[in-house]
């Protein structure tokens, strides 16, 4: 099992207010697997005592990891061919829905340059599995996504289950339409009850690659769409009465940012019980992004869904645009994708690792803990686009049972307990992940 740095302060009391609860926190390694050594992993799916974990790039399947025992996870099976390590394509985005025993998985073209895939590439799809039996899971329906004469890219996803369907919300630019609704309440025939595109209501992007809609989160009651547009900016839009999907934010309301941020909201995540969003800023090195200095995480008061307004912001150290001035090569500390309880935000970091943060006041998000692995020695497929990070903690971060699970690209699949601050609001959860209802 590798060792770890761990930020833990010394704890004090909370001035005033007779708890005694510390002002910080930890974040202890639990289990660990490197999942073969091979570089290059991607989301996450958890389901009881199984997970999931997808590939960014074609040189492997998607590994089937037995958690029962949390403190030794082992690799015990693939998805593979004809389902996944396909020629030119990605099984980049996982989720599970333990009621239907159903797992989702997003299928996209990879590029040779940014993930280190060949040539080709097949229709980008969602792909159902049965999963009844953990170990081997059964094809049930694939659902092919449309192309256009601007083309669509399948990009992130976000789960919506009530007790009468469940959705999945796809993002797919560069469309239109760039957003997908469909319904899965049926495995073995999906189908989609909505398209839209922002464009319809207004939105004229800016123009260039980068202006996309990367990601669509949901609010805690269904009624809301949260939209990352990247540099068109962040809004709302109704999806009450779908298939009608309504922005509520106009578009010269979007709220975006000022220069030398370069790239705008990459993925928005409610605080529950608030109307309040965390907005992480993915940026990448030269060429494939602005490079340095690198995304950071922003807290957003939507209480008014027509005028977003931003109220806090946090950074790392090396988030500070003075940091650019040191030679960096391809090392990203940027901010990536985030799940959330009433006080606490996990946030993955790329090269900072994964960061707990307290949000109780959102103006004034701030550090807790951090944890960042040691670095394998080697990996089979070092990441192209970020060949110069030892860490690159990457995918949401899913808390099942108290405990926190989470991929690193090139270092494998993590478990980790967070203790201190809040701690209470992890170890009371049974199940929670920031790109899902579930």
């Amino acid at each position: 099992m590798l060792g770890c740095r761990m930020t833990v302060a010394l704890a004090l009391l909370l001035a005033g207010c007779g708890e005694d609860e510390p002002e910080t926190g930890s974040l202890e390694l639990v289990g660990h697997t490197d999942l073969g050594a091979k570089g290059m992993w991607s989301a996450i799916a958890v389901v009881g005592d199984t997970v999931y974990v997808g590939s960014r790039n074609d040189t492997k399947g998607i590994a089937i990891v037995d958690i029962a025992d949390p403190s030794a996870p082992v690799v015990v099976g693939e998805i593979g061919r004809p389902f996944a390590a396909l020629p030119g394509m990605s099984t980049r985005e996982l989720r599970a829905v333990p009621e239907l025993d159903l797992l989702i998985v997003l299928n996209l073209q990879c590029s040779p340059e940014l993930h280190g895939c060949g040539g080709g590439g097949e229709e980008q799809n969602l792909r159902l599995f049965d999963i009844r039996d953990r170990r081997a899971p059964q094809i049930l329906a694939t659902y092919r996504i449309s192309q256009t004469l601007a083309g669509r890219s399948p990009h992130e996803m976000f789960v919506w289950r009530d007790a009468m369907r469940t959705l999945v919300f796809l993002a797919a630019p560069d469309g239109p339409p760039s957003l997908e609704v469909i319904d899965v309440t049926a495995p073995r025939t999906p189908t989609r009850i909505a398209a839209w595109d922002p464009r319809e209501a207004g939105l004229m992007p800016r123009g260039g690659g980068d202006d996309i809609l990367h990601s669509v989160g949901v609010s805690e009651d269904g009624k809301t769409a949260y939209l990352s547009h990247q540099l068109s900016g962040l809004m709302l839009a109704d999806i009450s009465q779908l298939p009608a999907i309504t922005l509520l934010t106009p578009p010269a309301a979007a709220l975006t940012w000022d220069q030398p941020i370069v790239m705008g909201p990459h993925s928005a995540v409610p605080i529950p019980g608030r109307d309040v969003l965390i907005v992480t800023e993915e940026i990448y090195p030269m060429p494939f992004g602005g490079g340095c200095p690198w995304g950071h995480l922003r807290t957003v008061d939507v209480s008014d869904p027509a005028a977003p307004v931003l109220i806090g912001e946090y950074r790392l150290p090396q988030n500070d645009p003075s940091y650019c001035a040191e030679p960096t090569d391809r090392v990203a500390f940027t901010a990536h994708n985030v799940t959330t309880t009433k006080d606490l935000a996990l946030v993955t970091w790329y090269a900072g690792g994964l960061q707990a943060l307290d949000v109780s006041e959102p103006a004034l998000p701030r550090q807790l803990a951090e944890f960042l692995p040691d670095p394998l020695a080697a990996v089979a497929v070092e990441d192209p686009g970020l060949g110069g990070n030892g860490v690159e903690m990457w995918s949401y971060p899913v808390i099942q049972d108290g405990l926190i699970y989470v991929v690193d690209v090139r270092n494998g699949l993590y478990v980790l307990r967070y203790s201190g601050r809040w701690a209470g609001e992890v170890v009371g959860e049974s199940f929670l992940e920031g790109n899902s209802n579930l």
